[in-house]
């Protein structure tokens, strides 16, 4: 409920000379591979993982020459700065500046510092790299680099370059904020001080070093043993206010036993909430929604493509179904409501892009028919985006979209395709990669890995970590169900629930009560990242309205967006979901081995394939009436790869209803959730079938619309 300013911004990897980098891993990897032909043991530099970022990282990892980098804080000013920062993020996960870390260096400084502020960083940062790289030959040779360096930053800057000072128990960070307080007092560049916060609040430094000791459990190397204080560390690392970061160079300054001017020290705290308060301008990034232009031919609209494409695919439909004026008039009149809806939404270049991506996925693989409410579309139907007519099928547009459907977000229509990933690589390819990107999944630590992560590290027996997580789920999830009134269907319990209403659980915290204190604060920590299985933003020009990362050398969005969190459209950017359908790759198999054994066709392309799908099993062509089908698989049971027939309940509920239609079909889906079946919806409908006379219908308009389910 408190006002506050947003600030953007990146703790960036800065190398002054990408190119130099290249050519210096290039040269050790030469030296590497001619050690390795002479058969001697390579005593070249060791390549290690380490960062700088962590609390005192070692002098070694710094200079490795292959992880060389150095922090540097970069801030976003206004508009401007932000999509600079997205510009040099972007770039510098990519080739040549990305090697296990992302890179930028000067040459990039230069083309898009615009509107971005910028300082010095940490103990890993660049001053500090200065420091690392020099101190053994010597101040003066400390100083000559750092001068060079805030010479090039000036150039670049001016003066929204910062020299920054922090404030721990390291001694090696007084010695760094004397040399950068002498070289910016020599170039007239303002100081400020900062806190790096790696945990929100002091109480949580324990929880951070044990979820960094989680991540080191692979290495036999790692030191495993917890700090007991946080004096032990050497730092604390959470977001500090004007006062404590006083306090924090008082003692820090006096346990060193170095003296610093306080005056400079308190200007260096005031310019540090200066930069936030007055330099830093009030903005929220531009989320104006971003789709790709070249779906739309020139000298035309959105709009009016859609119209034109929409009418021409109804014509096709109005051919094939051979219509009637009177069946005619339906279908246009329902078409031009839908449009005028879309239109009104600004919709149209979501329809556009849809069916681009549609189409081309229609080339090389198959299709789902539809899924979800996008099916009571015509427009969809009308431009191939969905194979099911929602006229046919008395499917309500309304449920898909309303006329004021822009108050509650863009429409999600989701396409089943046979190989999500080949259609994605295609996209890619066609339309470039800062076009078509996948969206990101950021795997979180979950309740039950992590109890036996820190029950393993704190020596606590497998069987009793592997008890009571095999038994939490079973206890708590009845009583979570009873608690929110729900008598049927699948519930995951929350975090909160399972802490509450496993006996279990509650007991094994009682015994170890530091676990529960870890499992706690930890619970939801980012874990990794990975690619999501489905969802791509489409958009032009991404790499300048969004960060884009690598994961596993994957090109993606830093955001994530699911069901309960939705961070791409609120900032302009509109999901696509291509889901891989297993039944698509099983009936493209099948396809082709009816071909080969009925048709004679020895090497069927996938025209071939799609042809014989588009005549044979197409929801246009398919007999929906075929009652071998109904009788041999839904009343008989045999249900394998049956979607949500699975579960033995939908089963069971099948056989006693005996569906002998699609339309039975649909009636037994829907009334299969736990609000109909809580109302024991199921019997009433089984019941109803068996003696229909036995239905009471209170009018002829609720018998018209009810009768058929």
């Amino acid at each position: 409920g408190q006002n506050f300013k947003p600030i953007y911004g990146v703790e960036a990897y800065f190398h002054p000379s990408v190119s130099q980098w290249q050519e210096d891993k290039v040269r050790i990897d030469a030296e590497k591979l001619a050690a390795k032909k002479k058969g001697k043991k390579d005593t070249g530099t060791e390549i290690s993982a380490a960062t700088v970022e962590d609390e005192g990282a070692s002098k070694k990892a710094i200079k490795n020459v292959l992880n060389k980098r150095r922090h540097m804080i970069m801030l976003a000013q206004n508009q401007e700065g932000l999509q600079n920062l997205y510009r040099m993020i972007s770039q510098s996960y990519q080739t040549p500046n990305f090697y296990r870390f992302p890179r930028i260096d000067y040459d990039m400084l230069r083309k898009h510092n615009g509107g971005v502020i910028a300082s010095s960083a940490c103990l890993g940062g660049v001053y500090a790299g200065d420091f690392w790289e020099n101190w053994e030959n010597g101040d003066e040779a400390v100083q000559a680099a750092m001068r060079e360096t805030s010479q090039n930053m000036l150039d670049i800057f001016g003066d929204r370059w910062y020299g920054e000072l922090q404030w721990n128990g390291y001694k090696e960070q007084h010695d760094l904020n004397k040399h950068i307080i002498k070289v910016c007092e020599e170039y007239s560049i303002p100081l400020i001080s900062t806190a790096d916060s790696h945990y929100p609040n002091p109480d949580a430094w324990k929880d951070r070093m044990l979820y960094k000791r989680l991540a080191w459990a692979g290495n036999k190397d790692a030191d495993t043993d917890l700090p007991e204080t946080v004096a032990e560390v050497g730092c604390e690392l959470y977001p500090k206010n004007g006062e404590q970061m006083w306090e924090a160079y008082k003692t820090y300054s006096e346990e060193n036993k170095v003296e610093y001017d306080d005056d400079l020290v308190r200007a260096s705290l005031e310019r540090t909430a200066e930069i936030a308060h007055e330099r830093i301008e009030s903005f929220y990034p531009d989320n104006k929604v971003r789709l790709p232009s070249f779906v739309v031919p020139k000298d035309t609209t959105a709009e009016e493509e859609l119209t034109k494409l929409s009418f021409e695919g109804l014509d096709k439909i109005k051919k094939r179904l051979k219509l009637n004026n009177t069946k005619w008039k339906e279908y246009k009149d329902r078409l031009e409501l839908e449009l005028d809806v879309i239109n009104a939404n600004e919709f149209a270049s979501y329809f556009l892009t849809m069916k681009a991506l549609v189409d081309r996925g229609n080339e090389v693989m198959l299709s789902g028919p539809a899924r979800g409410s996008a099916a009571g579309s015509l427009v969809a139907y009308a431009l191939k985006i969905t194979q099911v007519n929602p006229i046919r099928w008395g499917l309500l547009f309304e449920r898909f979209m309303t006329a004021n459907q822009k108050d509650n977000g863009f429409p999600d229509i989701d396409h089943d395709v046979s190989d999500p990933m080949k259609l994605k690589d295609i996209l890619i390819e066609d339309w470039g990669d800062d076009v078509v990107v996948p969206i990101s999944n950021w795997n979180t630590l979950q309740l039950r890995s992590l109890i036996k992560d820190i029950g393993k590290f704190y020596g606590v027996p497998f069987v009793e970590t592997n008890l009571v997580t095999s038994k939490m789920l079973y206890e708590a999830t009845p009583k979570a169900k009873k608690a929110h009134g729900i008598k049927a269907g699948v519930y995951v319990p929350t975090f909160t629930e399972v802490m509450e209403y496993s006996d279990s659980l509650r007991d094994f915290l009682e015994k170890y009560p530091k676990i529960e204190t870890h499992v706690t604060r930890l619970y939801g920590a980012v874990r990794s990242a990975s690619r999501h299985a489905g969802g791509v933003v489409i958009a032009e020009n991404l790499n300048e309205w969004m960060p884009l990362i690598n994961s596993k050398g994957v090109r993606q969005t830093p955001w994530s967006e699911g069901m309960n969190v939705r961070h791409l459209e609120p900032m302009g950017f509109i999901k696509f979901d291509l889901l891989g359908l297993a039944s698509l790759r099983m009936m493209e198999v099948a396809i082709i081995h009816i071909l080969k054994r009925h048709y004679n066709n020895k090497d069927p392309s996938f025209a071939d394939i799609k042809a014989f799908y588009d005549n044979t099993l197409h929801p246009d062509v398919i007999d929906l009436n075929n009652q071998e089908v109904y009788t041999n698989i839904f009343h008989e049971g045999r249900w394998a790869g049956v979607f949500q027939f699975t579960e033995q309940g939908a089963q069971n509920f099948c056989k006693r209803a005996k569906p002998v239609s699609i339309v039975d079909i649909s009636a037994i889906t829907s009334i299969y959730r736990p609000g109909p079946l809580s109302a024991n919806v199921d019997k009433e409908y089984v019941a109803a079938k068996n003696d229909p006379d036995s239905v009471d219908y209170p009018n002829k308009y609720v018998k018209e619309d009810t009768e058929e389910t």
